[in-house]
């Protein structure tokens, strides 16, 4: 009996392993495709044959660094088909992070070959005044909540899920009375996070590239305003359908 339970046993944490492999495989997928849109990943990877392969392994690594350190949020809590890469910074994992960035830069080197690592690292150089991840530390001080990626499957725009993979982060913020970071390098994504209380703070540019890097911080809010604006919205549905 006791050996018949082992077995049942190793079959389960077989089978659970298996479906956290096929999740984190999945969410490396949809982050490398959301990528793709990106102005400032288009910038990087020109002149790359298949830039999806290097960013599915880039994915992947930020995945399974994201989900040890509890900062991967599926949508629906269980679905990889949308996610969100985010964390409290009083539970940052500042040394797990540099290793995670040395394990991308060894898979880069695994995935293109000298000529197409020389063209990336050129790319990168380029572009680098409108990339700057440390932006926020002159307006925010202290604890915040620091989203540093937002991805959903192109079959499932439309549907609200943007909407229910965000709103728990911001939940969390507001109930932590933190302030929440993100910055983005695409223009249409300004107005969908304004829509969600961000403000656009700075817009870094430069004379060496055309692209901009576009800095938002959401105040947290207070619940009557998100009862209030929960309520006008609803309304809203309601005329526009009928």
């Amino acid at each position: 009996m006791l050996f018949i339970t082992s077995i049942l046993a190793n079959y389960r944490y077989a089978t659970e392993d298996c479906v956290r492999e096929r999740s984190l495989k999945t969410v490396a997928r949809v982050g490398a495709h959301s990528f793709l849109d990106d102005p400032m990943t288009i910038a990087q990877v020109q002149g790359i044959a298949n830039p999806e392969w290097m960013l599915e392994a880039h994915g992947l690594i930020q995945a399974e660094h994201a989900e040890r350190c509890g900062a991967l949020h599926l949508l629906d809590g269980d679905d990889p088909r949308g996610f969100l890469v985010a964390y409290d910074t009083l539970d940052k994992p500042w040394l797990s992070e540099k290793l995670m960035l040395a394990r991308i830069i060894l898979a880069t080197f695994q995935k293109l070959s000298f000529k197409e690592f020389r063209i990336l690292t050129r790319n990168i150089r380029s572009h680098s005044k409108a990339l700057n991840l440390s932006w926020y530390k002159r307006m925010v001080k202290g604890r915040h909540y620091r989203m540093k990626v937002i991805a959903i499957d192109p079959m499932l725009r439309g549907t609200g899920a943007f909407r229910r993979l965000i709103t728990p982060a911001l939940d969390y913020a507001d109930r932590e009375r933190i302030p929440a970071v993100l910055e983005t390098h695409n223009p249409k994504n300004v107005g969908l996070y304004e829509h969600f209380g961000f403000e656009l703070v700075q817009t870094i540019t430069s004379p060496e590239t055309h692209i901009s890097q576009y800095c938002m911080i959401r105040k947290p809010q207070p619940q009557a305003m998100k009862v209030e604006r929960f309520t006008v919205e609803n309304r809203l549905k309601e005329v526009e359908g009928g």
